[in-house]
């Protein structure tokens, strides 16, 4: 990719996630972009913890939860290529005391169908209060009862089905076949020989410290406020499931590693396999599927491997395009927010820009410095718009929200000052002029769009200031 494309979308986000940030009612956020294994993009939004008013920086930590998942597969992954597993052996052969399951179906599930969550093993045992903090997680002799008194929900090999238990299974797997437990073989086979300085598969004293405060959803108590929850807690038995803590940009260094030709953790067969779909997510919003410990999902025209992570206040989500070799990753420390819009919308900006220098290719110096003086946001009290570059003409879209491409409009130039709306959704102001006013710098303070104002942001910025000032200010008697 083009060195001045990414510099101009990371310039791009940088300012628009921090617009996203004072629109959202999101304690904190942190989001990361690599690209080929470098670590172009690190921004953290907010608060780490509100009653503290400690801002969220990047040593802070998340707990990823799911995330966990692909670590699992990937040490599982690696016992294959050393002979010690077979993904297709019953697991029964690795774990002798799954042979006293009532259930005989259990007799023919294997680590292929646990790490595609095809199993037909129940999600999260039958009292998952855990995840509620009502109860601790379960050690490894509570799993094994749990799984033991569980009978299968589905058939084997039938259809997707979401497990968490099915993952801590497989941690046992790894200690069975390894000779070392789960939480050993991560630090010593991933997470050392990549030097991910900030993850680790359970927490830890020193992690504890780093650790942001989690937080509900907006909750019908104290005057719905969003309560602190305690996301400090050992994940025991179920770390392969869901322990491990990280940041944004050490998740970008870690799924880069999973790039074929990255020459890190697995050969690229292997990675081929893990990345490959074994089975659809029915019912998933965006036809989503699942590998071998990684969720697959589709972004625009992009084939994306990763994994979304929900824990007790806290919601992730990691994606990564192995063909372009970018990862994006964004972390948010409530239960209700969605990063998965977050990291779509950094691949939607990054899209534009890659197909404005492809379109722009023919354009001229001088039509490049004519669109130029038009760009910026603009805003009133209706609307925000930023004005972008797209090849030969000049595009709105709405800033205001984790689709911004989704309802684009368009423009082109009519004079030094001057814009025409060619194209626009039915209840805007197609046809009609944009009519810039410019500062004595050159820099646009204003346009008029279907008649309305809209200043540049800093004009807009500084003329609520004023307001707020006169507003405060003692008035006469």
């Amino acid at each position: 990719m083009q060195k001045e494309v990414i510099e101009r979308t990371v310039s791009f986000l940088k300012s628009w996630l921090s617009l996203r940030y004072e629109q959202c009612d999101l304690p904190g956020f942190a989001v990361a972009i690599a690209v080929d294994g470098n670590v172009v993009l690190d921004e953290t939004f907010g608060y780490a913890d509100l009653a503290k008013k400690e801002k969220l920086t990047a040593d802070h930590l998340f707990r990823v939860a799911s995330h966990s998942k692909t670590f699992a597969g990937t040490a599982l992954m690696q016992l294959c290529e050393e002979g010690k597993l077979n993904l297709d052996t019953p697991v029964v052969q690795y774990l002798d005391w799954l042979k006293a399951h009532k259930d005989s179906r259990v007799a023919n599930v294997t680590t292929r169908q646990l790490l595609s969550h095809s199993a037909g093993i129940i999600r999260d045992g039958l009292d998952a209060d855990c995840w509620l903090y009502v109860k601790d997680f379960p050690d490894i002799e509570r799993l094994k009862k749990e799984l033991l008194e569980a009978d299968l929900v589905f058939d084997t090999n039938l259809k997707m089905k979401y497990s968490n238990h099915g993952y801590g299974l497989l941690g046992l797997i790894v200690e069975a076949v390894s000779g070392k437990p789960f939480n050993q073989y991560a630090q010593d086979h991933i997470i050392a020989p990549l030097s991910l300085k900030n993850t680790g598969p359970e927490i830890t004293a020193e992690a504890a410290s780093r650790l942001v405060c989690g937080y509900s959803r907006r909750e019908w108590v104290k005057g719905k406020e969003r309560l602190p929850l305690n996301v400090k807690v050992s994940t025991r038995a179920l770390s392969a499931a869901t322990g491990f803590y990280s940041n944004a940009a050490d998740l970008c260094k870690y799924f880069s590693a999973h790039i074929q030709g990255s020459g890190h953790l697995l050969k690229d067969e292997t990675k081929k396999e893990m990345q490959r779909t074994q089975w659809p997510v029915t019912n998933s919003t965006f036809n989503q599927e699942y590998g071998l410990g990684l969720q697959v999902d589709k972004v625009g025209s992009r084939r994306v491997i990763g994994h979304a992570g929900a824990f007790p206040g806290m919601a992730t989500r990691t994606l990564c395009d192995p063909q372009s070799k970018i990862v994006v990753s964004a972390l948010t420390n409530c239960i209700d927010a969605d990063p998965t819009a977050i990291c779509r919308a950094v691949y939607d900006f990054i899209d534009h820009f890659e197909g404005h220098a492809r379109d722009s290719a023919q354009v001229t110096a001088e039509r490049a410095a004519q669109q130029e003086r038009f760009q910026g946001r603009f805003v009133n009290l209706f609307k925000v718009m930023d004005v972008l570059p797209r090849g030969d003409q000049l595009i709105g879209i709405d800033p205001s929200s984790w689709t911004p491409f989704m309802d684009v409009e368009e423009f082109e130039v009519v004079d030094d000052h001057t814009l025409k709306m060619t194209r626009g959704n039915g209840f805007a102001f197609e046809g009609e002029p944009l009519k810039y006013t410019f500062g004595e710098n050159g820099k646009a303070v204003s346009l008029r769009c279907g008649g309305y104002t809209m200043q540049a942001e800093e004009h807009y910025r500084r003329a609520l200031e004023a307001l707020d000032a006169q507003a405060r200010a003692p008035q006469p008697v």
